[in-house]
């Protein structure tokens, strides 16, 4: 950006790689400069502003909702302590949020009596092309009319009886090959920081906002203990693991890591969250071929590998944290079932010797008389 000589003028540049020019004044609100440097609307403003006559813009009220419309119901819903108490992690009352403002840009102003469960099926079907996003609409239509319903503000929910969406990927996240694996650490080898984020991420089973909170003081006397991230306002789950020599190996190694969270930025910051994170490992493994990977994927892996060389439901539970057994039971049914087909196969063969031959047919004659037959019924005569 180029450096601007007019008094209390600064500049910056957006994340689109557009620059904005402020005036910002010791003790005063700042005030977007529009135009470009010395353009005759940009010099207007500034020398209105150093006059001290300057408007501070305000941002544009928006209009009240009418009661009883759903930008109503939605902004009663995000102030109530039933919002706050059921989604308790902020980045689901994020989501949740932007779901139904989407929604309110379009429907808004409906009256709730006139949402009904054919009105939310019209809505799934618009969403059709991307069923995970009509499930998450359908998810958060579900929420706001069961608070709607509790407050009295309507008589019924119109989601009753509404139906997901199947998913055209039920088998969710990719789980990493162990080619891919292999794959992987050739192109980031150890002493880099994406090699310790994949020995992190397989080594511990840890999701990835748990990962980027790893660091020295869950290590003691060879075992990493910590408390899982997901769910931590509801309940507390504790994970106790081993330090396996690999994941110590390349621990050791990797010189530009931190203290307190091996894990950092560019910057030389830990993560600020696991979205962050998950996006530079993208990065990571699509420098290395592998678009499709991701560090769901490895858990996933992880978890197929620990069941395959027979670990229990108990003992994945204690490794990955689950508190419902279904999770396990996947991974231990898919390992059953391979095992169990492995040791059956024997069984498809024929019990016979390779000596021993199936017994062909009896030739026949042309007109289709059996010809040892026909032999052996002369010799009788």
């Amino acid at each position: 950006m180029a450096k601007i000589n007019l008094k209390y003028v600064t500049g910056d540049v957006d994340r689109h790689g557009n620059s904005r020019w402020y005036f910002r004044r010791p003790g005063k609100r700042k005030i977007r400069l529009p135009g470009l440097p010395g353009s005759e609307e940009f010099m207007a403003v500034y020398k209105a502003a150093l006059a001290g006559e300057a408007p501070v813009a305000q941002a544009p009220r928006l209009a009240k909702p009418s009661n009883g419309t759903l930008r109503w119901l939605c902004v009663e819903y995000f102030g109530s302590a039933s919002f706050k108490d059921k989604l308790r992690s902020p980045r689901s009352r994020h989501v949740r949020r932007k779901i139904l403002e989407k929604a309110c840009e379009t429907a808004g102003d409906e009256l709730l009596g006139h949402i009904t469960p054919k009105v939310i099926r019209k809505g799934m079907d618009r969403r059709a092309d991307t069923p995970e996003a009509a499930n998450s609409f359908l998810k958060a239509m579900r929420g706001l009319f069961e608070f709607a319903v509790e407050y009295e503000h309507a008589r019924l929910n119109p989601t009753i009886g509404v139906k997901k969406l199947r998913s055209r990927n039920p088998e969710g996240w990719h789980a990493w090959t162990v080619d891919e694996v292999q794959q992987y650490e050739c192109r980031h080898p150890i002493g880099t920081k994406a090699r310790l984020a994949l020995a992190l991420l397989l080594y511990t089973g840890a999701r990835r906002s748990d990962v980027v909170l790893l660091g020295r003081q869950h290590v003691r006397d060879g075992t990493m203990k910590f408390r899982v991230y997901k769910n931590r306002l509801r309940k507390h789950v504790e994970i106790e693991i081993p330090v396996l020599p690999e994941l110590r190996a390349v621990i050791d190694s990797t010189s530009d890591k931190g203290d307190l969270a091996f894990l950092i930025s560019d910057h030389g910051r830990p993560w600020a969250n696991g979205d962050s994170f998950g996006n530079r490992f993208r990065d990571w493994c699509t420098e290395a071929g592998l678009p499709h990977c991701s560090p769901h994927g490895l858990r996933k892996a992880g978890a197929s590998v620990a069941a395959g060389n027979g670990a229990t439901e108990s003992q994945l539970m204690a490794i990955y944290g689950w508190s419902d057994p279904k999770m396990a039971a996947l991974y231990t049914r898919s390992a059953n079932r391979k095992k169990l087909a492995n040791d059956a196969m024997k069984l498809v063969v024929s019990s016979q010797t390779a000596n021993e031959t199936v017994p062909l047919s009896t030739p026949k004659n042309k007109s289709g008389t059996n010809k040892a037959r026909k032999a052996s019924k002369i010799n009788e005569d």
